[in-house]
């Protein structure tokens, strides 16, 4: 008796090669830590924000707040569960395309540059949206150098990133990283090979608009722009060391 034909389960990249990714646990250690402090600042001591947020302070005695102020969040319930949805889903997107060093580089070495520019243009505040531009950064560099091995989520999350970057200046102007999203199911459906410069070219564009805007979230995605360029640049294309297919 013929056996009967399995379905091809294993998940695609952009171009719909097969997928290789690993179990993204860098990311979901982090998750955890910072959904945590942001748990128990939401629930049970809201003075923590003050306690650990970025202040002027920051630059002098009270260095450690550059790095505290990844963790806390003055955004609010809603801000709250945007960072850390979309620190889970590029972030372990993220995970399959480079290494978890780099990972942590592009992370927390964007998340400490954004917080640095805030010292300028918004003393007091917290949240790790900027360190979140890292990941997202590094997205938009895979999606130009190795689109056959990157998750097909990735180019909508890291273009609906963007869009909700400007919110922070103009809610409405979400539509400009969502329209760019929307159609990008189309795009890889065709196998269209300048989407990875569609998102680049967007990540850039955003970066340099809200950076004109006095926005950290501008310097922060232009420093991991860069940032990801670089620890990027040497890495041979195809699947990352360690990884493999994912099947349901």
């Amino acid at each position: 008796m013929t056996a009967p034909i399995r379905p091809d389960t294993t998940e695609r990249g952009t171009m719909g090669m097969p997928r290789m990714i690993r179990r993204p646990w860098l990311t979901l250690g982090v998750f955890a830590v910072t959904a945590t402090v942001n748990l128990i600042q939401l629930t049970v001591d809201p003075r923590l924000l003050r306690s650990l947020e970025r202040t002027s302070a920051g630059l002098h005695s009270d260095w450690w707040r550059t790095f505290a102020s990844l963790f806390v969040q003055d955004g609010g319930v809603l801000g709250t569960l945007s960072n850390l949805v979309f620190l889970l889903v590029l972030g372990a997107v993220a995970e399959s395309v480079t290494s978890r060093p780099r990972w942590l580089l592009a992370y927390f070495g964007t998340g400490l540059i954004g917080e640095l520019a805030g010292y300028s243009w918004q003393p007091t505040g917290g949240g790790n949206s900027v360190a979140v531009c890292g990941l997202a950064a590094v997205l938009a560099w895979a999606l130009v150098r190795r689109p056959r091995s990157v998750p097909a989520i990735a180019a909508p999350a890291t273009l609906v990133w963007c869009g909700v970057l400007f919110t922070t200046w103009y809610v409405p102007l979400v539509v400009l990283g969502a329209v760019p999203a929307a159609v990008t199911p189309r795009l890889i459906q065709a196998r269209w090979g300048g989407l990875g410069f569609l998102v680049l070219g967007v990540c850039v564009a955003t970066a340099v608009t809200l950076t004109a805007a006095r926005n950290i979230h501008g310097a922060a995605l232009l420093a991991g722009l860069l940032l990801a360029a670089a620890l990027t640049w040497r890495e041979k294309p195809g699947p990352v060391r360690g990884s493999r297919p994912l099947r349901a």
